[in-house]
């Protein structure tokens, strides 16, 4: 087992549980196979890069603005290109730009203000995710400290604050529900959610919830500490969750036809701990990732299922893309197992940047990474078209950016952690991977206390 390896499984730090799960956080594997430079040269080496350039500007749609407090009318090329689909990934480059990060705040605003999505599913543990849906709908807490890792910055916080002041505003019927996708951990409130539930409503279902959860809830806070386990210890635990989700659907199935708001959000979490506990039973890395991002693309289908209306999944575009990326470290995709699960009704949006810096860890403190310039990149072709920030629909050009799209062109994937002379690229078809790209120029490390 290399070095690198070792640390993923061994795992002593905070940062190492976005290392193992999370998109972009992961360190690489030595065997750089699905890098660039190993793919054979592509067909269309021979087009000059100034017609495939030209070709993209004719028919790439300018983006005004990056400012999410700017009017929308940039846009509305949206609307056609989305079209019917009930799931949109937003995709980010890096989980450190702050013009990435911005401009998803304005395509998310767009979402819900002209095409109706209500559901907000990101790349944030599911504990965290309730906190911030309660904000949302009560402004109670302070957001920022209910987002972790590289996510607790200026320009997400603005975002879920403008989800508040949405909710809170009576014209608006529909309202905003924030739903935390992730697994890298399960803190107490999550326990709690079920816990309190029951004993306001089922108390005779109590003690055997509490005895189920008790063992359980003490360790799935660390999921360093968790994997230490052995394998018995992780089936008990498993075992446990399951007979929670049985005991309290037999329950509450004869009650009423519709499960109340609360239930809802109640089944969901004593799901999402089950979860938890099947995805670390494996005992090889590419099998529990697997399974970790299934679990990310069960649990915006259960949101769109349990809650309604339509549902964004935020994350890294190495998880909303529809294919792989790097087989290396995720053998397959969320935005995979969404396009699977529901065709045509997901739609992935990916971001791209040419150059600039973004915030990423190194050695445990928050610290700014450099793009690497790669001109055979489809980052640097994009830098090629006069805009300085632009929309393009792949599934729908033509001349030589149509041809362009469809190889394998070295494409950006910033990852979390600043590992000095490590590629930052990987052979990506661009078409195979997203519907859409929004491209940003020059981005800027994002903003975080």
């Amino acid at each position: 087992m290399n070095k690198r390896r070792k640390i993923i499984y061994g795992g002593v730090s905070v940062m190492l549980s976005a290392s193992i799960l999370t998109a972009g956080c992961s360190t690489r594997p030595t065997d750089k196979s699905d890098q660039i430079g190993i793919t054979q040269p592509v067909e269309t080496a021979q087009i000059s890069q100034n017609s495939v350039a030209k070709s993209l500007e004719s028919q790439a749609k300018q983006l005004k603005s990056l400012d999410p407090k700017q009017p929308l009318n940039d846009l509305k090329p949206l609307k056609d290109m989305i079209g019917n689909a009930n799931f949109v990934g937003l995709g980010e480059a890096t989980h450190g730009s702050s013009e990435i990060f911005m401009m998803k705040h304005r395509l998310v605003k767009y979402l819900v203000t002209e095409l109706g999505f209500t559901n907000f599913g990101i790349e944030e543990d599911w504990g965290n995710g309730l906190k911030l849906n309660e904000y949302i709908q009560t402004g109670k807490g302070d957001p920022r400290e209910f987002l972790k890792l590289l996510y607790p910055t200026d320009e997400i916080v603005a975002m879920v604050e403008w989800m508040r002041e949405y909710n809170s505003d009576p014209v608006n019927k529909k309202k905003i529900q924030f739903i935390g996708l992730d697994l890298k951990m399960l803190d107490q409130s999550v326990f709690d959610k079920v816990i309190n539930y029951v004993k306001e409503h089922h108390p005779d279902l109590l003690p055997e919830v509490e005895q189920s959860y008790k063992e359980l809830s003490s360790v799935a806070g660390n999921l360093q500490e968790y994997m230490k386990l052995t394998t018995e210890v992780k089936e008990k635990h498993m075992t446990n969750a399951q007979k929670i989700v049985k005991l309290l659907e037999d329950k509450t199935k004869s009650i009423s036809e519709i499960d109340s708001h609360e239930l809802v959000w109640v089944k969901g979490t004593t799901k999402v701990i089950e979860n938890f506990t099947k995805m670390v039973i494996p005992a090889d890395y590419p099998s529990m990732v697997k399974l970790h991002d299934q679990y990310l693309a069960e649990h915006a289908v259960w949101a769109q299922e349990k809650l309604g209306g339509k549902t964004m999944v935020w994350g890294h575009n190495i998880h909303i893309a529809k294919g792989v990326i790097t087989e290396k470290m995720y053998p397959k995709v969320a935005g995979e197992f969404l396009k699977e699960r529901v065709g045509n009704q997901y739609v992935a949006i990916g971001s791209t940047t040419t150059e600039g810096k973004f915030t990423a860890f190194s050695e445990d403190k928050i610290a700014a990474d450099t793009i690497q310039k790669n001109v055979s990149s489809s980052n640097h072709m994009f830098g090629q078209v006069h805009y300085d920030q632009f929309l393009l629909d792949l599934r729908k050009l033509n001349g030589d950016a149509q041809q362009w799209v469809k190889e394998k062109q070295p494409f950006l994937d910033g990852i979390a952690v600043i590992i000095p002379n490590e590629p930052q690229y990987y052979d990506v078809s661009l078409q195979e991977q997203f519907d859409i790209i929004f491209h940003i120029q020059k981005t800027s490390p994002s903003h975080i206390k």
